[in-house]
């Protein structure tokens, strides 16, 4: 499983820096293209150090590599994201929240319009609201699986109000044509990598939806508005030109959403229509609460909430800091941990204790729940055992069929057949 999924769109934003990283690190200035050059260099070191590791093993290359390049900002804080992002492919939510504070640890500074609001449950609010509208967009962070569980929530509701398009970002160019029926596989992307995001795909499908890839990229240079533009065309080819009343959900990452310059605004002027912009990432959890956005700390401290919110006003309209930029403003409460799992993680499945035997010594060890059970399937649940006295815990459900236990290498040293027999008191 490959870490690296650096775009052309990204090395043209480490481009925009280069001249402050020179400045920064009192180098003497570098050209565009000398710059370009030293971050490719870096690049393939990554690719070379990660390219068909086991992600545990690849941790530890990212790692290694971070103390080589820590003077170099731009590459040193694209590890950091490498890091994080491989720390949620591992299930382990809070060292990923960990690494991208440290590449951005200072916290946003309070809204006091914050005072003044009032929360709803975020999965009625928006169900009751996506009924007046063609197009719903929700955001994520990438390295925040808790995300796509606010999708997942509201898939069912939205089949039934007349929903039939699911369009993701993260799905690989036709993607949808080329998923087997019964699981995920993992060529279906790189974020759908990561077993939640796997079982949004795989509940979407069971429900109905027709699966949409759309984000192909752009060359380097051309930006965002090349990209966003590019995203429309597939979209209006794919869908909106034979079906132009068809409803469709589309889960994007971070700024995609943006009615302002990003692909909410190019979609809208291309079809004419105005989505419900939905957005779960500027007033979130972090690792520790020196680094939360204040606005968060202050709403998480004075509302009392156990499931994700919406933030409204008096008069029951959604609250948005930047109405220009997006519709709903999504919060969700701090994580709380049974057997060292996120509870939002469970999608209503049985939490199970790891017996530690089966890694038979091996540390860390990567224990996987697959619904087949191939060699190509996306795991419906992970976890990577790296301490074996912490009690850790796996998600079953009655559609899990086996677990497997593999070491650093990728080698297999355990299997198990569900369901498991309960472990002797």
């Amino acid at each position: 499983m490959k870490i690296l999924h650096i775009t052309a769109i990204f090395i043209s934003t480490l481009l925009t820096v280069a001249p402050l990283q020179a400045e920064e690190s009192s180098k003497e200035e570098l050209s565009k293209e000398e710059y370009l050059k030293e971050v490719n260099k870096a690049f393939g070191r990554i690719y070379e150090a990660t390219n068909g590791k086991t992600l545990s093993a690849q941790l530890v290359a990212l790692e290694a590599l971070s103390v080589e390049y820590k003077d170099n900002k731009p590459v040193s804080d694209l590890l950091l994201q490498e890091r994080g992002t491989a720390y949620s492919l591992m299930g382990k939510h809070q060292q990923a929240l960990y690494a991208f504070d440290q590449h951005d640890p200072n916290p946003d500074e309070l809204v006091p319009a914050v005072k003044d609001l009032e929360t709803r449950d975020a999965v009625v609010a928006i169900a009751e609201t996506t009924r007046n509208y063609q197009v719903v967009m929700i955001n994520e962070a990438h390295h925040v699986p808790q995300h796509r569980v606010l999708t997942y929530r509201l898939l069912e509701q939205l089949w039934d109000q007349g929903f039939r398009y699911f369009a993701l970002e993260a799905l690989s160019p036709d993607a949808e044509n080329e998923i087997p029926k019964d699981y995920v596989h993992k060529k279906a992307g790189f974020y759908t990598k990561e077993p939640l995001f796997a079982s949004l795909v795989h509940y979407a499908r069971q429900l109905g939806f027709q699966l949409i890839s759309y984000d192909y990229g752009s060359e380097i240079g051309t930006g965002t508005e090349a990209r966003e533009r590019s995203a429309v065309k597939n979209l209006r080819e794919k869908v909106f030109n034979s079906e132009p009343d068809a409803k469709m959900l589309i889960h994007v990452g971070y700024s995609h959403i943006n009615e302002d310059g990003w692909l909410a605004h190019y979609l809208k002027e291309a079809i004419k229509i105005d989505p419900l912009t939905v957005n779960q990432t500027d007033f979130t959890e972090r690792s520790h609460i020196k680094h939360e956005p204040e606005s968060y700390t202050w709403l998480i401290e004075n509302h009392d909430f156990n499931n994700p919110v919406v933030l409204t006003e008096a008069d029951d309209a959604f609250w948005s800091p930047t109405p220009a930029e997006y519709d709903i403003t999504v919060i969700w409460p701090r994580t709380e941990y049974r057997l060292n799992r996120p509870k939002w993680a469970s999608l209503e499945r049985e939490l199970k204790p790891v017996d530690i035997s089966w890694c038979e010594q091996n540390f860390p060890c990567t224990i996987e729940v697959y619904r087949v059970g191939n060699e190509d399937e996306v795991p419906s649940d992970r976890i990577v055992i790296t301490e074996p006295n912490v009690p850790t815990g796996i998600f079953i459900s009655e559609s899990s069929q086996l677990i497997k236990v593999t070491d650093t290498e990728g080698k297999l040293i355990h299997t198990e057949t569900l369901p498991l027999e309960e472990p002797e008191s």
